[in-house]
């Protein structure tokens, strides 16, 4: 499936997380440790625009060729679990890197 860039939407959910950076918890101020029941941390590369997931199960996943704008979206996102599985999960290629 392709995904057109939205830059207003992207620009709102990046001024979001950058907020979070400067004003929010130690979690979310490092931006790898999330709020979720299966999914643990998450980073992101932007020159490779790969993104690593890492679940509670303790597996970790390297997605490919991730926008941006899904980065942040996902990190804004109210369930992290939600939005992996509607999109992310199937819309990249991606690998099994280890476990935690």
């Amino acid at each position: 499936m392709r995904r057109g860039l939205d830059f207003e939407k992207a620009e709102a959910a990046l001024k979001r997380a950058a907020d979070k950076a400067l004003h929010g918890t130690r979690e979310e101020r490092s931006g790898r440790f999330l709020v979720s029941s299966t999914i643990t941390s998450a980073e992101y590369d932007d020159e490779a625009r790969e993104l690593d997931i890492t679940f509670t199960s303790g597996k970790k996943y390297r997605y490919f060729n991730v926008p941006l704008e899904i980065y942040a979206e996902f990190l804004d996102a109210g369930s992290k679990g939600k939005f992996f599985n509607d999109n992310i999960k199937g819309a990249f290629s991606f690998v099994e890197i280890g476990r935690k």
